[in-house]
């Protein structure tokens, strides 16, 4: 039975779809669609409102964090840290430290959640090849991978795919890019090139421990059992490496 408080989000999360029917572009709509889902524990539903909130402003702190918090109820650790990372350095560079701060809270889970050891701040050699992978590559390739992600966020995963590789054909090393196919192959059940492109993704950040727990998953998931030890085991030394 629903209870009041239940049926009052009810009524609002149906709200804010009337209205973002007729207003696609408030990113603010979006983000209030998803903090509303996600305070209902339905993880899951709650990304793609918050993914689309991005697409519109992807230095949005409040949407990160919370994509970051729904990702990790749903499961998915992995992308979760990586995510977080990369938020709480755009919320540090927009003066949103409360916000930094909350996402170092569930990063430090997230890390955890994946068997790597925690610190109050994110290890600074990974936060630097995440901030350099977000900045390098001409504007051409950016735009094409912002609309990727846009596609990515409303589950079109064809069109996604499509424009991840015209981005990387632009400039093959937009880490961002390689990312978004490897998450975008893995969604679609396409392991072989959800691997194969985590692996170019190392070849781009061979220091970012999330990088090698990426594709430590994908292994698992393939069965792929030494591999997915073997990268774990680099992710953890790169992870205390960090912490020196």
């Amino acid at each position: 039975m629903s209870t009041g408080g239940g049926d009052a989000q009810e009524e609002r999360i149906a709200r804010l779809r009337k209205l973002l029917s007729r207003e696609p572009d408030d990113k603010v709509a979006w983000f209030s669609l998803g903090r509303a889902l996600l305070e209902l524990g339905r993880n899951e539903e709650a990304q793609a409102p918050l993914r689309r909130a991005l697409a519109l402003d992807p230095s949005y702190s409040a949407a990160l964090r919370d994509l970051g918090r729904a990702l990790l109820a749903a499961g998915e650790a992995a992308e979760a840290a990586r995510l977080l990372e990369a938020g709480i350095g755009a919320a540090e560079r927009g003066g949103d430290l409360q916000t930094a701060r909350e996402m170092q809270t569930f990063l430090r889970r997230a890390r955890s959640a994946l068997g790597l050891a925690t610190s109050r701040d994110p290890a600074p050699r990974a936060r630097r090849a995440l901030a350099e992978s977000a900045t390098r590559g001409s504007s051409e390739a950016h735009a094409l991978y912002r609309r990727g992600f846009d596609h990515f966020a409303n589950d079109r995963l064809e069109q996604a795919i499509a424009l991840f590789r015209e981005a990387i054909e632009k400039d093959p090393a937009l880490a961002i890019a390689w990312n978004g196919l490897s998450l975008a192959f893995r969604q679609q059940g396409r392991l072989d090139e959800a691997i194969d492109a985590a692996r170019r993704l190392i070849l781009l950040e061979p220091d970012d421990p999330l990088s090698h727990t990426n594709l430590s998953i994908l292994y698992q998931r393939k069965g792929m059992i030494t591999e997915a030890e073997e990268e774990k085991a680099v992710a953890m030394q790169l992870q205390l490496r960090g912490k020196r």
